[in-house]
């Protein structure tokens, strides 16, 4: 087996996804491109050669996904990376703005679509899910600290400060920083794996009609390149230093977003004591977090 590190990126056939994929390959990853584009991802993997394979995949799909991770798996003997960076926007209204009851209150609108939640966030909670089942089965990792096996998800700016116009993606980007801050604690005590997310500004990718990109203005648009290294930075450590880290992207400039606390001793208090019998009750063994949630809340 290869000694090269194995990852699999999600929306990868274009915009973020593409570009860390393809810097992934010159750093001598493995790379699974995972995206519902399959015209566009068999050709990226074409043409970046046979330390890549291409699997049509929809995120929001557990199956999907799970198909995904054991094709990669059984294919590179490993998986040391997820990127979870398949993302999309609001494919509809949430404001009714658009809809004229006809004559009564039994006039209900259709139900929005709601796809944006299943891709950029239940899509990212399927993918770590999966990600820790595989990553248990690597072969003894040969770094001392034992944090080589990494969970990077691309959330938003708009998931730490709330866009109007987005209110669907919003809300799922700041899920995916919630699930983050509150998953990696667990995973770096249990499991070894660091689970970080970055938070781009507007980046011109796919995922932005053009227009809106001419509208803000290619001074205020985030360079993808400044993306893929906020993952390189996350993906080269090798201690859990950056676990349950966000990092918000704006620009070519890189800063921490700290974690809200309570704001009194009171909610303190209720959040440290029902930590440990919420976990035990969601587990069948009982079992403990393991984690020291004294200075987390």
């Amino acid at each position: 087996m290869s000694e090269q590190r194995v990852a699999i990126v999600t929306g990868a056939a274009s915009g973020i996804g593409k570009a860390l994929a393809t810097r992934l390959v010159e750093k001598n990853w493995r790379v699974a491109l995972l995206d519902i584009n399959e015209e566009a991802g068999t050709e990226l993997a074409s043409t970046l050669g046979p330390s890549t394979i291409f699997l049509r995949t929809d995120v929001s799909s557990y199956q999907s996904q799970s198909l995904a991770f054991s094709t990669v798996f059984f294919t590179f003997g490993r998986i040391d990376a997820l990127c979870a960076n398949a993302g999309i926007v609001d494919r509809s209204s949430l404001y009714l703005l658009s809809h004229k009851p006809t004559s009564t209150v039994t006039d209900i609108p259709p139900s929005p679509d709601l796809t944006a939640t299943d891709i950029d966030l239940k899509g990212v909670i399927y993918g770590v899910y999966l990600a820790t089942h595989f990553m248990r089965f690597n072969p003894t990792s040969s770094s001392s600290t034992g944090f080589q096996k990494k969970i990077i998800a691309t959330s938003s700016i708009a998931g730490s400060v709330p866009h109007p116009a987005l209110p669907e993606y919003s809300a799922a980007k700041a899920g995916v920083v919630g699930f983050v801050r509150a998953v990696a604690p667990v995973l770096r005590q249990k499991e070894k794996i660091a689970f970080s997310a970055v938070c781009p500004g507007l980046a011109a990718t796919a995922v932005l009609p053009g227009f809106v990109c001419d509208a803000v203005g290619e001074n205020l648009l985030t360079p993808v390149d400044a993306v893929v290294k906020a993952y390189e930075m996350y993906l080269e450590e090798e201690t859990d230093k950056y676990a349950g880290e966000v990092s918000e992207v704006v620009g070519t400039s890189v800063d921490v977003v700290p974690p809200p606390k309570v704001k009194t001793d009171l909610a303190r208090l209720m959040m440290v004591a029902g930590m440990e019998p919420i976990f035990g009750a969601l587990h069948s063994n009982g079992e403990a977090s393991g984690v020291d949630v004294k200075g987390f809340f």
